[in-house]
């Protein structure tokens, strides 16, 4: 079966997010969803929590603890709703620069840090008009570096030239695709259209007869009969990541994608973020 999986684009994503992209044949950036500054958590237990939203936010280690690098979004939009691919990055502080600092000053013993970090400096300090621009350019930037395949860094690899270079004997993705360039429409409760009828578009359109989610997402929205109705088999991600060396004291789980670039050679990092017997 060819297998689907998708998430809104985050800024350099958690490792889970990672192991849900590689261990999916297709791979959809849902680019063109509502940006939120605060995320409710649905939990299986039928509890919800709030939080950051990862769309601009990633999680890096420090000998205090996590800390939380972040994208400024105007606010705008009709009725306070912004699209991610259209929420405008407000540059009127030097966020890059800040963002990059704290990446050195707690990355610069790490033993990876000399051979990425002067292509991150490059794809950091570049200028993105909107949210997702930024957010897919770390994503396609970090699977370039993963999965050593692409020869278009420092500036990082577009959709196309990063499927060009797939797939990858380690894992079965093959291709990423974004869904602010394809003729998908989003879901819109507007009109009727849910997360459910989207997701069995989507699937139809990619020619997946296996959708691949997250539990979250199924505490939050989904409708399983509904999509196995459809046709669609269902697997839930089942990563287990185990812990690799990291710098200032205990270990951390399911760190930014730059947390194991940094500490770990690539070929490490692709085991760990492997997926066993799913």
């Amino acid at each position: 079966m060819t297998r689907l999986a998708g998430y809104q684009p985050q800024y350099f994503p958690r490792l889970h997010y990672f192991a849900r992209i590689l261990n999916a044949d297709v791979f959809t950036i849902s680019d063109y969803l509502q940006y939120v500054r605060k995320h409710a958590y649905a939990h299986k237990d039928g509890t919800t929590s709030r939080g950051v939203s990862y769309q601009a936010h990633t999680p890096i280690k420090t000998s205090q603890g996590p800390l939380l690098l972040d994208i400024p979004v105007k606010r705008g939009g009709e009725n306070g709703r912004q699209m991610i691919h259209e929420a405008p990055i407000d540059y009127a502080t030097t966020w890059q620069q800040k963002n990059l600092n704290s990446i050195y000053f707690h990355y610069h013993k790490a033993p990876q840090f000399s051979a990425i970090f002067p292509d991150l400096s490059v794809v950091m300090m570049q200028k993105y008009e909107t949210l997702a621009g930024c957010t897919v350019a770390s994503i396609l930037w970090s699977l370039s570096v993963l999965l050593e395949i692409c020869t278009h860094r420092p500036k990082g690899p577009t959709v196309p030239q990063l499927n060009n270079m797939l797939p990858h004997a380690d894992f079965r993705l093959k291709k990423v695709a974004r869904l602010s360039d394809s003729d998908i429409a989003p879901p819109n409760k507007e009109i009727g259209r849910d997360a459910n009828e989207w997701i069995i578009d989507t699937c139809k359109k990619m020619g997946a007869e296996e959708y691949y989610y997250g539990g979250t997402s199924a505490a939050a929205y989904m409708d399983f009969d509904r999509l196995k109705n459809a046709g669609i088999t269902l697997v839930e991600q089942d990563w287990q990541g185990r812990e690799y060396s990291q710098l200032h004291g205990a270990f951390i789980p399911n760190l930014s994608i730059l947390d194991l670039l940094m500490n770990v050679t690539p070929a490490e990092a692709r085991s760990i973020l492997s997926t066993a017997n799913q």
